[in-house]
């Protein structure tokens, strides 16, 4: 999970059933498994004991220095898994087509324009 991330900051309020998959997602994050993918990966948290903030939500670094803020409100733990396996796709997929010579920005490489009219 850790694979592709620079950095993971989590932030909840103690209580708030809105919070479950912002705290779970920690508790992912560091377990030894997840450590073990990615020894470099920065996990922090700050645990809102007085609700001031009032969201729970994940603040992610990529490898490539992207940075999303997901607020966990209305998303399950699996679905912010998702989120960071799209991502870590997307990055594989590039690194691959950089590997192999192949950039779909050439012009060579797109596909003609439709003439349907």
């Amino acid at each position: 999970m850790l694979k592709h991330l620079r950095r993971v900051f989590v932030q909840f309020t103690p209580g708030d059933p809105k919070a479950a998959s912002a705290r779970e997602l920690l508790q992912r994050v560091s377990s030894n498994q997840a450590k073990r993918s990615n020894p470099g990966c920065v996990v922090e948290f700050k645990v809102d004991e007085d609700g001031a903030a009032g969201r729970a939500f994940v603040d992610l670094t990529f490898t490539d220095n992207e940075q999303r803020r997901v607020h966990t409100k209305e998303l399950s733990v699996e679905d912010v898994a998702r989120l960071i396996e799209q991502k870590a796709g997307e990055m594989e997929m590039r690194a691959v087509m950089k590997e192999v010579g192949y950039d779909p920005w050439r012009a060579e490489n797109r596909l003609p324009p439709s003439t349907s009219a």
